[in-house]
């Protein structure tokens, strides 16, 4: 007779269902990192593509900053801003620079920030927690 008996097969299953449900915090926690990593690469993106424009434009272009207060309801990250309606980011076409500031995106235990400088570099760094693959600490 070939095959496997019942309880060979409960303890195969309940060994695979052990090493899931260890594995379970370290997928959230991989996948909050890749949240986090695109939601930075989606403000660098954004950012040069305005920059671009005022350049090509030759004009001072105000960047809309939408929902910065708002937090996520795919994960727990809030979005910051030292910017505002009084002094918003604005980038100046025939320079390349740009009002200094930055953007946060703070999770609950990392904070990745998106920097602007005066002279328009826009770069991003985590400034809380552990480094993440392709952005480097502050």
């Amino acid at each position: 007779m070939r095959g496997y008996s019942l309880v060979e097969m409960l303890i195969a299953l309940t060994i695979s269902a052990g090493l899931g449900a260890l594995s379970m915090p370290l997928l959230s926690q991989q996948m909050e990192t890749l949240l986090l990593q695109q939601a930075s690469n989606r403000w660098l993106l954004y950012l040069h593509q305005v920059k671009a424009k005022a350049h090509k434009e030759q004009r001072s272009i105000v960047a809309e900053l939408v929902p910065l207060d708002a937090r996520s309801s795919v994960f727990k990250a809030m979005t910051e801003s030292t910017y505002s309606a009084a002094s918003p980011l604005k980038f100046y076409g025939n320079s390349g620079a740009a009002v200094p500031g930055h953007v946060r995106i703070v999770s609950d235990d990392r904070m990745i920030k998106v920097i602007i400088s005066s002279k328009g570099r826009i770069r991003s760094c985590v400034s809380l927690g552990s480094s993440l693959p392709g952005i480097s600490l502050c």
